[in-house]
């Protein structure tokens, strides 16, 4: 559970729009970077590494990423 509660989207213009296309590509904006609205450079600072690791151009496969990703979050109790 987290302690600060999620922001909603838009709350912050900053960031505004990186929601905006997560959304329109209809994928899921996970709580963590809804809290890190309040500190954008924080968020994007996560959002550039996440996009570098899920790089599928990479040695490792991005399906296997993906994989390795929902593994991950199970086992430490998210339902991602």
């Amino acid at each position: 559970m987290a302690r600060l509660d999620p922001l909603p989207i838009g709350a912050v213009p900053e960031v505004a729009e990186i929601f905006e296309k997560i959304k329109a590509t209809g994928h899921y904006i996970p709580n963590s970077q809804l809290i890190l609205q309040r500190k954008p450079a924080i968020l994007k600072g996560i959002r550039a590494l996440s996009a570098a690791v899920m790089d599928p151009n990479g040695e490792v496969s991005l399906g296997l990423k993906r994989l390795l990703a929902y593994v991950v979050a199970r086992v430490h109790g998210c339902h991602y």
